[in-house]
């Protein structure tokens, strides 16, 4: 009988431990795009009905970073140089980070460590509780290389022992996650080198780490030869060697997403893509959508991704790329769309009209408009989800909390 007892005792154990690892929203990880895939899909619903501002958080500087939200507070980075985390109920400062350049990467944060890379070419490691630094990872020999795209910066991927990024010098690289010591770095190149092999990469693109595999895209900005290069590489976890790269491409300066078998990403002036994720042969291209800047989404078969130029929505078949619906937003949309299966939230921006950027919801299988919010500023910054409230940064200076 007592045997009895121990085997029951130990199998409801195991299946506690199944089930508290498996479930959907933990707090134990929050990064870019809402998941380690980077699908932007939040189990956590948004907005369906609009309140107005909940509250805004002020800082100062443009908020490009995008935020994201871990154990009742919101964590972002700020063109005045600091991390902040908030309360995510009332919008007060919990505490801020300084660091010596602006911050346009979006934190990553597990176990109660946030990482993150900030624009003086220093990776951070701090206590999200606290805002303690843990240790920080200087980039050496080079500075970030610059082009007219530099909305943001490369945000951090991170498993079990290793957290990686994309440095502005085209240099991937690989640290322990606890410690902040190199594991590898890995310079990355064009698909074409013989063409390309004396200018620079620039990633600001933020990898995905799947299955001991790293994908990341790469972009350039040639003004002599008038070109912008890209593609997508695939690297080994452990050694940061590479496994494959797609075929050439254009400038890639969104983060990839992975569903399924596939790879998904946009380009700068190329339209939207979809490579074998064993191989990186091109599955499918569509280039209706031009200047995809914003990293795609990806829901029950549908890609939703903007664009800058034709300032709309896209919602595209993930099989064929063949357009579903397209919605108007009157304005960039530079920022990446967000979805929690039901409605499609996205950002608008406009460099030469302030008070143009809109908040929109608009349902995911029709594309018909279910709210809009007009904040003005430009949203570079993409918007994250939780707990019927979306969370946004402006280059106004502000961060807003919309329920």
């Amino acid at each position: 009988m007592q045997r009895s007892h121990v085997l029951l005792t130990c199998l409801l154990l195991i299946i506690g431990l199944a089930i508290s690892g498996c479930s959907p929203g933990s707090k134990d990880i929050a990064m870019f795009r809402g998941n380690p895939q980077h699908t932007g899909v939040y189990t956590s619903k948004g907005p369906t009905q609009l309140h107005g501002v909940k509250w805004k958080f002020k800082t100062e500087g443009r908020v490009r970073s995008s935020p994201v939200y871990y154990d009742q507070a919101v964590y972002f980075g700020s063109e005045d140089k600091n991390l902040y985390a908030v309360n995510a109920e009332t919008g007060k400062q919990i505490w801020k980070f300084p660091t010596k350049g602006a911050i346009l990467s979006t934190p990553t944060i597990k176990n109660g460590e946030v990482y993150f890379l900030s624009g003086d070419n220093t990776f951070y490691a701090l206590e999200a509780a606290t805002g303690r630094m843990r240790w920080s990872f200087k980039i050496e020999g080079t500075n970030a290389a610059r082009d007219d795209y530099d909305y943001w910066q490369s945000s951090a991927a991170i498993d079990e022992r290793n957290v990686y990024f994309g440095g502005g010098n085209g240099i991937v690289y690989a640290l322990d996650a606890a410690t902040g010591k190199e594991v590898w770095r890995q310079q990355l190149h064009f698909q074409n080198p013989d063409t390309y092999k004396d200018f620079p990469v620039i990633l600001h693109s933020s990898p995905i780490v799947a299955n001991g595999v790293i994908y990341i895209g790469i972009s350039g900005y040639i003004y002599d030869l008038q070109a912008e290069p890209g593609n997508v590489l695939a690297l080994d976890a452990k050694t940061g060697k590479q496994i494959w790269t797609s075929e050439l491409m254009q400038a890639v300066d969104s983060s990839p997403a992975i569903d399924k078998n596939a790879v998904y990403f946009g380009m700068r002036n190329g339209g939207i893509a979809a490579i074998d994720i064993e191989t990186g042969r091109t599955l499918w291209r569509d280039h209706s959508v031009q200047y995809d800047l914003s990293s795609p989404a990806i829901y029950n078969g549908t890609i939703f991704s903007g664009s800058s130029d034709q300032h709309q929505l896209f919602a595209l078949d993930a099989s064929t790329g063949e357009a579903k619906w397209t919605f108007s937003t009157y304005a960039a949309v530079h920022a990446s769309p967000v979805t929690d299966g039901k409605l499609v939230y996205c950002a608008s921006a406009n460099s030469y009209v302030e008070e143009t950027g809109y908040v929109y919801a608009v349902d995911a299988e029709t594309g018909v408009e279910k709210w809009n919010l007009q904040i003005g500023g430009n949203m570079i910054s993409s918007p994250s989800l939780n707990d019927g409230v979306l969370y946004v940064g402006n280059d106004d200076f502000n961060l807003y909390a919309i329920y």
